[in-house]
């Protein structure tokens, strides 16, 4: 399992963030990430009730100021990213689909067939992140062996310590909220915890 769906967010939630996180993209800049500040982070634990997941904050560093590991994912029309695992040592991510499209996708891929096509490496953002990129430059035409549709609205874990790729396939873009946790546990750990508890106002898919 690379991923599960854990329900859907009201729609006040959902339009709340995606409006709040549209002030703060950059209108110059196509795909971005667009991290979250004091005040997003705050509301965002109104309803976040887990207890046993904390989210990490990243200290000061090239003049950029403390902040939550939390971002926002904005993607154009058309774009999407090459296949890769995120961070240095990231192995999972809560996300939650603000925006997206019936056709986009997420999809894993096969380690050795990776590896065998690609010299995998690390990738500094501006931002002082990292993600471990492939030079596979054309990923769709990769063989995948699982993938993931969502709607908008929905919430779910995922596993990014695999071999993933995303594409977006309008008509709009894709903005997803994204969180990790402390000390990046296991995409089995927050699975558990999740299952459990969550959000507040979550619809559960068997509800």
């Amino acid at each position: 399992m690379n991923y599960l769906k854990l329900g859907k967010l009201p729609i006040d939630f959902i339009n709340f963030f995606y409006n709040e996180l549209l002030k703060r993209k950059d209108p110059l800049r196509e795909y971005q990430l667009i991290h979250l500040d004091l005040f997003l982070f705050d509301k965002f634990q109104e309803f976040f009730i887990n207890k046993e997941l904390t989210i990490p904050w990243l200290q000061a560093d090239n003049n950029l100021p403390s902040r939550p590991v939390q971002k926002g994912f904005y993607s154009p029309v058309g774009s999407g990213w090459t296949i890769h695992k995120d961070g240095i040592d990231c192995k999972s991510a809560l996300n939650v689909a603000l925006s997206s499209n019936d056709g986009d996708w997420v999809r894993w891929y096969n380690e050795d067939v990776v590896n065998s096509i690609s010299s995998p490496g690390l990738k500094k953002f501006t931002t002082g992140l990292y993600s471990r990129d492939t030079d596979i430059e054309n990923y769709e035409d990769v063989p995948f062996v699982d993938e993931l549709r969502v709607e908008t609205g929905d919430v779910y874990a995922l596993d990014t310590d695999k071999f993933h790729s995303f594409k977006c396939i309008g008509p709009n873009p894709r903005l997803i909220l994204q969180t990790k946790f402390f000390r990046n546990p296991s995409f089995e750990i927050i699975v558990e915890s999740l299952s459990k508890e969550s959000f507040s106002n979550i619809i559960k898919n068997d509800e």
